[in-house]
């Protein structure tokens, strides 16, 4: 039997009905009939389908008519298993299985080459959708290797429009770009089974291809696009292939700009308009975010790398370890002017402040405008994380700052943000950002305390400290104090017993252990003249310290603590010395301020206490004059009142003030009497 077009005409009128269905129709149902044009659709199908199989029996299996049948049978079969897959309902697998069995005589052949890779990136899908990403593999990687001999042996396949018409009406190139957009399907969900596998590398190396190969065949929506090539960058930049993210990054921000010209600008509706130009804040806000994790990376792997010891280790590996560098090779995509916006940042690690001040001003300009989209109003937690970068961008710059004063106000800069946070968020529902504040501002405020403490240093060794300089850093210690004990409590943890409830899970212990090891080491670090204050926060420093170690024991956390944990017990065992090297002095403080307080003037005087005043040895010698004093103050009173100034002071010469303070009190109390005329 020959097969003309009028034997196919109405299954291809059905084929189309039904893709108007699905194509136009479906964008008008009704929310309590979502499915309603794709039912129609399918019964369209299956009535086409059925025509199909009565054509097909009539034919010889063999004959190149026959063929073309079966490439549209397998066409209507996977069509059907696709709505049948998109209303939830099983036997999807089913019949993508039976069309992919249907064409598999006919492997190779140009008419089955575009479906049998459509059928095949179908069950691929449904393979990773039930997590057999195995099997989703085997399917894809099937696709992709018709697609290759396709492409090496020249072969034209045809469009499903063409497996209707006669070979005059077959339209040259429609095959072959239906063939490019399938691959490039294959290559994305390729892509997407690597990520599944935990294989990254080729998961990011398919995304680019893919990305490439859309804007290779302009088969691209412009803020899909950028976000998939920004987010892709962060792949990169982590692993320090630099030039790659920061491409990523110029093309994300190129394309976002293009959409702006070639889309928002010519919609001539209002409402429309606004709501793309808001899509246009929205992801250029994220795309920004995007360029200051690149740039935050930059200060950090740069601290990093010049903080590294090159000093050989032990068994000498140190000396063979080379320093991080940024891997230049990249994969640039074609027919993009992106030299001006990568020209905006560098491409390498920062060696000085000047270096790291360019990244550091490129990523806060990037974030101050992200801050204008997610604003603390609308979006308090975005706007929060915002914060924290900006804050982690202070932090980084202090390190390359060679000047104390100047690395003090960045780091005041971050806490100021940091400070922002904790202020505008409820920690109740924002627990975990509030925690990650507290945190970092027990740190920062440390750092400060550090850069304050080596000031100190090197000004008594030139003058004595004045009391603002002593009273800046007690109020560090305390900030930083407070802002790690807001930390632990959010775990509710007792302040009193520092007890660590079961509920926290190793993640979570690293910190709140490096935050009691912080606040031993600020207790300590606090200057006061009263010993009261001095042991009550030695006490606190080794309750602290000796928790640390406690805690320390667990044998998942000892590993991670080694240095600090040897500081901390040597602590240990100095800190109860000093303690009660403080109790013995505040003791003998108290022995003499009782006896200071309350001096026992003996009328006896003959006593001791007595017999050696100034005034007693001046009665002794002139006892007629003491017994009958002048009453008109006359020479012989302020004789005998410089008597007792003389001796006093020469008492004091002697035996120093401390021990004269009774003698001083006595005085007083003579020269009491004197005015009073006793």
């Amino acid at each position: 039997m020959k097969v003309t077009k009028e034997n196919l005409s109405d299954i291809r009128e059905d084929y189309e009905k039904a893709h108007r269905y699905i194509d136009e129709e479906s964008k008008n149902d009704p929310p309590t009939e979502p499915f309603r044009s794709h039912y129609t659709a399918r019964d369209i199908l299956n009535s086409a389908l059925r025509k199909v199989k009565t054509l097909a029996e009539a034919l010889d299996p063999a004959s190149e008519v026959a063929t073309t049948v079966r490439c549209i049978h397998a066409n209507i079969l996977k069509d059907i298993a696709k709505i049948t897959i998109f209303v939830e309902e099983p036997r999807g697998e089913v019949l993508l299985k039976e069309a992919l069995e249907l064409i598999e005589q006919d492997r190779g052949k140009e008419p089955t080459i575009n479906v049998h890779i459509e059928i095949l990136n179908q069950l691929g899908i449904m393979a990773c959708n039930l997590s057999n990403f195995a099997e989703s593999k085997q399917y894809l990687d099937q696709a992709k290797d018709i697609y290759c001999e396709a492409k090496e042996l020249d072969q034209q396949p045809l469009t499903m429009a063409d497996l209707f018409g006669t070979k005059e009406e077959v339209e040259r190139g429609k095959g072959l770009k239906l063939l490019e957009s399938n691959h490039t399907l294959t290559l994305y969900y390729l892509a997407q089974v690597f990520g599944f596998l935990e294989n990254l590398a080729d998961s990011a190396r398919y995304c680019h291809m893919t990305l490439k190969r859309q804007l290779e065949y302009n088969e691209y929506e412009h803020v899909d696009w950028a976000l998939n090539a920004a987010t892709l960058s962060q792949f990169y930049f982590p692993k320090n292939h630099l030039s790659q993210a920061r491409h990523l990054l110029a093309a994300s921000t190129f394309i976002l700009n293009r959409y702006e010209t070639e889309v928002v600008e010519k919609i001539t509706n209002p409402a429309e308009r606004a709501e793309k130009e808001e899509t246009l804040r929205y992801r250029m806000a994220d795309v920004g975010r995007c360029w200051a994790k690149y740039g935050l990376h930059i200060l950090a792997a740069s601290k990093e790398r010049l903080s590294v010891d090159d000093e050989p280790n032990e068994d000498g590996s140190g000396a063979e370890t080379l320093p991080m560098t940024p891997v230049k090779k990249m994969d640039r995509f074609v027919g993009l002017d992106l030299a001006a916006y990568e020209g905006q940042v560098t491409d390498e690690f920062c060696l000085t402040f000047d270096d790291a001040k360019l990244v550091m001003l490129n990523s806060l300009s990037w974030l101050n405008k992200a801050k204008e989209y997610y604003t603390k109003e609308t979006e308090a937690s975005q706007y929060a994380k915002i914060l924290q970068d900006i804050a982690s961008l202070y932090k980084h710059l202090a390190f390359f700052e060679e000047d104390d004063g100047n690395q003090c106000k960045l780091f005041k800069r971050g806490a100021d943000q940091l400070e922002e946070i904790v202020e505008i968020l409820n920690a109740t529902y924002y627990q975990t950002i509030c925690r990650e504040a507290w945190y970092e501002l027990g740190l920062t405020y440390s750092n400060m305390l550090n850069v304050k403490l080596s000031q100190l240093d090197e000004m008594q060794a030139r003058e004595r400290p004045s009391p603002h300089a002593l009273n800046k850093i007690n109020h560090l210690c305390e900030k930083s104090i407070r802002n790690f004990k807001k930390f632990i409590e959010s775990y509710k943890i007792e302040l009193d017993t520092l007890e660590l409830p079961d509920s926290i899970d190793e993640a979570e212990m690293q910190p709140i252990l490096y935050a009691f090891f912080h606040i031993g080491r600020l207790y300590y670090r606090i200057i006061t003249p009263d010993k009261r204050l001095k042991l009550k926060n030695t006490e606190s420093s080794l309750f602290y310290y000796g928790r640390f170690v406690a805690c320390c024991q667990d044998e998942r956390m000892r590993p991670l603590f080694l240095q600090e944990l040897g500081v901390c017990k040597e602590m240990i065992s100095l800190l109860p010395l000093k303690i009660e090297k403080l109790k013995n002095e505040i003791a003998i403080t108290h022995q003499e301020g009782t006896g200071m307080t309350s001096p026992k003037i003996s009328a006896d005087k003959t006593t001791d206490s007595n017999a050696a005043t100034p005034k007693h040895q001046e009665a002794q010698s002139n006892e007629a004059s003491a017994q009958n004093p002048p009453s008109d103050g006359s020479p012989a009173t302020g004789a005998a009142v410089q008597a007792v100034v003389a001796a006093t002071v020469q008492s004091i010469r002697e035996r120093g003030f401390a021990a004269c303070f009774s003698w001083l009190k006595v005085f007083r109390f003579a020269n009491l009497m004197i005015k009073q005329g006793c």
